[in-house]
């Protein structure tokens, strides 16, 4: 019998009331005064309060997002949900700080402070070769990623290694929680990612070489599959995805948003968790929904600073979760 959480599930259900909801977003996209735009993300509990300036938005989201895990952490037991989505970040900072010291660049302005390890200590880490005082799998993946650059100078070996070895672990996560919704969630996360990296093969690099390389298992769409599709004609390649071809089409019509087809995919598996009244999986969905919702604000904030058009914000907004 699934382990219930009737107490989280109904703080949940109560918290999805203060999600911005799609005619929400369309709204703030359409929306020329900031003004107005910051008071309607106050009453969705937005803390605009803490800055003295709309251009710092960045710091409301991040505190909201704080506020997002200690919810979860106070309502849950499984600590292992929460590192699923925090987990990706430690490995995006690993990454950016790789392709910096390549590059000879300052990156320490844009490491995120949201994963497992704060971006102070993975930069010390990472600058003094610490790598004993990190989990074996990460310390693992640096080593063989280190390598392999010496020997190819390949940039994008950095994301390829280190990506597979995230989802390696988030997949080793969802399997310790026992629960099929939140490791179907990470297999299809995989294949969407694999999508992706698909897409920009066949369309910038046309080197199936850089695919195979960059292929993560664990997924449910086969290398031997995404191989015999790099030339496939695009009017059969949404056949050659089965699960996966209304995402396919979209993305051939419209490369620029690729990403964002690919989030409305797993928005719309996340949905199917309104219909679990007990389990875990809209404790699972609802952070998902969030997430996706931080991504939206900044959508918004970053096209109207910019002077972008309303029509062009609108198109980059993904699928509220209500």
């Amino acid at each position: 019998m699934e382990k219930i959480y009737p107490y989280a599930v109904a703080k949940i259900k109560v918290k999805e009331n203060r999600l911005l909801t799609n005619a929400n977003l369309e709204q703030l996209a359409t929306e020329n005064n900031i003004k107005r735009i910051v008071s309607t993300l106050i009453e969705k509990e937005y803390k605009f309060d803490m800055v003295e300036r709309t251009e710092d938005y960045e710091i409301v989201l991040k505190q909201a997002e704080e506020d997002l895990y200690k919810l979860i952490k106070e309502i849950i037991e499984e600590n292992n949900l929460t590192q699923i989505f925090l987990s990706k970040n430690d490995y995006y900072n690993i990454k950016l700080i790789l392709k910096s010291e390549i590059q000879a660049k300052e990156y320490k302005e844009n490491l995120i402070d949201s994963g497992t390890i704060s971006k102070e200590e993975i930069s010390s880490i990472m600058e003094n070769k610490e790598y004993d005082r990190l989990d074996q799998n990460i310390k693992q993946a640096i080593k063989e990623t280190i390598e392999l650059y010496e020997k190819t100078k390949m940039p994008f070996i950095i994301d390829s290694i280190l990506d597979k070895a995230c989802f390696s672990n988030m997949k080793k996560l969802a399997e310790s929680i026992d629960n099929k919704f939140i490791l179907k969630y990470v297999e299809k996360l995989i294949d969407i990612t694999n999508i992706k990296t698909f897409f920009r093969v066949r369309k910038i690099y046309k080197d199936p070489f850089i695919f195979e390389v960059s292929y993560i298992e664990g997924g449910k769409i086969t290398l031997k599959t995404f191989k015999e599709s790099l030339n496939e004609d695009d009017q059969n390649l949404k056949y050659k995805f089965i699960g996966f071809s209304d995402t396919i089409e979209q993305a051939l019509y419209n490369y620029e948003n690729l990403d964002k087809f690919c989030d409305n995919y797993i928005m719309n598996y996340m949905k199917e968790a309104k219909l679990k009244a007990l389990t875990i999986e809209p404790i699972l969905a609802y952070i998902y929904a969030k997430q996706t919702e931080f991504k939206n604000i900044r959508i918004i904030f970053t096209g109207k600073l910019n002077k972008i058009s309303t029509e062009k914000i609108k198109e980059r907004l993904r699928k509220s979760y209500v």
